[in-house]
This record gives C-alpha cells, sequence and structure tokens, in this order.
C-alpha cells in the first residue's frame, strides 16, 4: 500500500470529536480496501477540522508593493534581495501589475534590452488576476491552473491583502500529506 493513496475523511462532532473514516486505494491493483469499518474518536489538531480551504490560510501576507517608475534592474535586485521571483507593482497598497522571472526572459533578455534602460511598468503584466482573500482552494487551484499562471494576487476591498505562489500550494499540501499520513500510521496504516 503506497502513503501516497491514503485517504482520511473528517467529520465534526464536536469542538473535541472528530468522526473519522480512514479509506486507502491500492493504487497498483483496481481493488478498494477499507483499512477501518468502524467508527471511532480522535482528537486531532483543529487546523484541519475545516476541511475547506480559502486564500487567506495558505497567502503569503506582508507582500511589498513597488513602484513601476524603477528600472528593471533595480527590480531584479529586489527579487534578489527577497528570493522571490516576481515583484507587485502599484501604489498605496492598490496593485496594478506583477513582474516575474519570465518577464525579465521575454520581455528585456531576449531581446538584448539594457534593464537599467526600461521600467518595471512598461514589462509587467497588467491586468492581474485576483481573488478575494475567502476564496476556496479549489477555485484558487482550478483558476491557476486554467490560466497557467504561478503566482495569483489576493486583493480585498482594492488592496493587496497576500499573494499564492504554486510554491505555497505544494509546500501546505506536502504538510497537509505529512500530517494525515501520520495520523493514519497511528491506527497502523503504513
Amino acid at each position: 500500500m503506497n502513503n501516497n493513496s491514503i485517504f482520511i475523511e473528517f467529520t465534526k462532532i464536536s469542538d473535541a470529536e472528530i468522526f473519522c473514516c480512514l479509506n486507502a486505494i491500492d493504487l497498483i491493483s483496481p481493488s478498494v480496501s477499507f483499512i477501518s469499518s468502524s467508527s471511532f474518536s480522535l482528537n486531532i489538531n483543529t487546523e484541519y477540522t475545516n476541511m475547506v480551504l480559502y486564500a487567506e490560510d495558505i497567502m503569503r501576507k506582508n507582500c511589498q508593493i513597488v513602484d513601476g517608475s524603477i528600472s528593471a534592474f533595480e527590480g531584479s535586485r529586489i527579487m534578489a534581495e527577497k528570493q522571490q521571483g516576481f515583484v507587485i507593482i502599484g501604489k498605496e497598497n492598490v496593485p496594478e501589475g506583477i513582474v516575474t522571472e519570465w518577464d525579465f526572459i521575454n520581455k528585456i533578455l531576449s531581446k538584448k534590452i539594457d534593464p537599467s534602460k526600461i521600467t518595471l511598468k512598461e514589462i509587467m503584466t497588467s491586468p492581474l488576476t485576483s481573488v478575494p482573500s475567502d476564496t476556496p482552494m479549489e477555485k484558487i487551484a482550478n483558476l491557476m491552473a486554467g490560466k497557467g499562471i504561478r503566482r495569483l494576487i489576493v486583493v480585498d476591498n482594492n488592496k493587496l491583502s497576500g499573494i499564492i505562489t504554486s510554491r505555497d500550494i505544494l509546500k501546505f499540501f506536502s504538510e497537509y500529506v505529512s500530517d494525515m499520513v501520520e495520523i493514519a500510521s497511528k491506527f497502523g496504516i503504513r
């Protein structure tokens, strides 16, 4: 049985108890194995009692907005300093666009343009694709996949609340799956 094939369903009974049904599918064979046919109560971290995740649950907060009039060279220095592949362009916490490493490759390097002679506003992607912080994770994943984007701006009342990157999603779900596998292993599931 593969650890990645474990599915755990939770139903909240009270603040202290969760009804838990552990199911597993052996991905090698077409048969379905039910690990537990009985129900039981389990005290778990309440972080996972609400199984619907929203943008606010995984977004990076306190994102810096930079002025689009600075040079692409200065923008690249900010990206390097922050160790991130993007800068958000705007004013007074109102996002107007985004510049990613792809914009540098596609709009500057491939055209042999001097990055100190072009502004971020000239190469930014705009209009932005954005969602409010109460957007469910399923909608976010579908939107990012459908548009082929790796970064999604979170905006509330026309102000920047945060950003979600594909890396943030992978990190969150990696930790989530690890936690679920740990819970399942307590019941003899490997």
